[in-house]
């Protein structure tokens, strides 16, 4: 775990840094210098990319994890044509969806041109989006192979929201004057961090380029193509469950993409709670691939259990704090954001339950039971596309969220059965229910509680009430060791640097 532990907090640095510049652009920026719909098409667009890219992918990446300590281990670099095969395939793919897309596109078009025009004018820029999209995660697959995760998430959560702030900036200043060129730019803004992870990447010289078929892959392509072929399909869906909320938004709202645009931000607040598991799970997954190929069930044991807790606690710390301030955030982002409320609260719960069963889609997804990791995603994907369509054209964006929350627990208590029934592992112990206590006493008392009446007064009272409170906690419990040990290795060394 030190290693994890010690990419991790570099990683999660850079990630709420990035976030921090995120959460400027989208909760400042994008709602007072863009309309609703200017700023929902960016969401969109997003988010169809990102499901073109799990497809041009074809399940190479979960391939590339799950064998390359078999390439390590049988093959000198020199013949080590992995990379080779990953690259080769996903550039077969882009331009397949190059040549196909004209007769995808007019489908598209009718689907959202009644509540979302302005995606109808737009729509062929999810191309560069999704290229750029494949060639960064087939590059960052990489970088996590060989421990280069800190400058991999520096790139893609820190260097590129940097870049889209200038851009925003470019606009606001005059420098873009139609929001056609802003947009056209901002399609192609990924290309940058993947110029820059290539150069990286080649430099290393860690990995050649070597297009002879070596022996590893004569004897594991049957299994490669198969646990590839079902994680082609498996990744689709994941990606499909996680984006089609705002999808389904853009067509079914009665609001369209002003609608998409009111439930981006929402979740952009929620999504803090995501970077500690961003950091976690590209230092872990290579120790996870490793720990099944040494059959070490022990070691899979202390990833499951640590991760969950630490991801735990540190999930319930932010959700505090997000919904302590959930009444700064409407007066920044003006009345039209008011219901807000309920719908932070839902997707916030939502993603503590995924949090706090650790990582369970990972192990099962690089074991040799990982075809329930795809049949689980395959009921997430329906479940919450049926529930999502259906409470969306009753409920609006609230039941968005209502149908999210129904489908991740019944998701993640499925995964959690299965880990449990097969392997003998859960993550469980009576630190989570602890953490789950203490965190949500804590925010319930203070959200109650008014202890001035200037609005920013009280919120900044509070938050720092919560965070002493909480943290003494955990760390005075020892509720989280590994964090307990982080808090007392800073405090040797500002206690050596004071003396």
């Amino acid at each position: 775990m030190a290693t994890i532990r010690k990419q991790s907090i570099y990683s999660s640095i850079y990630i709420y840094a990035g976030f921090a510049i995120g959460a400027f652009n989208v909760l400042f920026l994008f709602p007072k210098f863009f309309t609703p719909e200017e700023f929902g098409l960016t969401r969109i667009l997003m988010d169809i990319a990102l499901i073109l890219s799990m497809i041009c992918t074809a399940g190479t990446i979960p391939v590339a994890l799950k064998f390359f300590p078999f390439y390590k281990h049988y093959l000198p670099k020199e013949k080590n044509e992995l990379l080779t095969l990953v690259l080769l395939i996903g550039t077969l793919m882009c331009v397949l969806l190059y040549l196909t897309f004209p007769l995808i596109e007019p489908i598209a078009l009718r689907k959202f041109a009644d509540r979302s025009p302005i995606l109808s004018h737009h729509l062929r820029l999810v191309i560069p989006l999704t290229i750029s999209l494949v060639a960064l995660s087939m590059l960052e697959v990489f970088a996590w192979i060989i421990g280069k995760t800190i400058l991999a998430n520096f790139l893609k959560e820190f260097m590129f929201r940097i870049v889209v702030l200038l851009v925003i900036l470019a606009w606001i200043f005059g420098i873009i004057k139609e929001y056609a060129v802003f947009i056209e730019i901002y399609a192609y803004l990924y290309f940058i961090p993947v110029v820059i992870l290539s150069w990286v990447m080649v430099r290393s010289q860690v990995f050649k380029l070597v297009f002879k078929k070596s022996t590893v892959t004569r004897k594991l392509s049957g299994a490669m193509v198969k646990f590839g072929g079902a994680y082609f399909l498996g990744n689709i869906l994941n990606v499909v469950a996680k984006t089609n909320d705002t999808i389904i938004i853009a067509s079914q709202s009665t609001g369209g993409l002003a609608d998409a645009a009111i439930f981006t931000i929402a979740t952009y607040l929620i999504t803090v709670m995501d970077v500690p598991q961003r950091s976690m799970v590209s230092a872990a997954l290579p120790q996870i691939a490793q720990a099944w190929k040494d059959k070490d069930i022990a070691k899979l044991d202390r990833l499951y259990k640590k991760t969950a807790l630490n991801l735990l606690v540190i999930a319930a710390g932010i959700l505090g704090l997000v919904i302590l301030n959930i009444p700064a955030f409407i007066q920044v982002l003006g009345p039209a954001y008011a219901g807000m409320t309920m719908l932070m609260f839902i997707l916030g719960i939502s993603k503590l339950i995924d949090l706090g069963t650790g990582m369970n889609g990972h192990i099962l997804q690089l074991s040799k039971h990982w075809k329930i990791d795809l049949f689980t995603n395959m009921f997430f994907v329906v479940i919450s596309i049926i529930l999502n369509y259906w409470l969306t054209r009753t409920y609006g964006i609230l039941g968005t969220a209502i149908g999210s929350l129904i489908a991740i627990i019944l998701f993640n208590f499925i995964r959690f059965y299965y880990i449990k029934k097969i392997y003998g592992l859960q993550p469980f112990s009576w630190r989570n229910g602890v953490t789950l206590l203490v965190a949500g006493t804590l925010t319930f008392v203070l959200y109650s509680i008014a202890f001035h009446d200037f609005i920013w007064v009280n919120l900044a009272i509070k938050s720092i009430l919560f965070i002493l409170a909480f943290s003494f906690i955990v760390i005075r419990f020892n509720v989280s060791p590994d964090i307990t040990e982080l808090y007392n290795m800073a405090r040797s060394r500002v206690m050596r640097r004071g003396s």
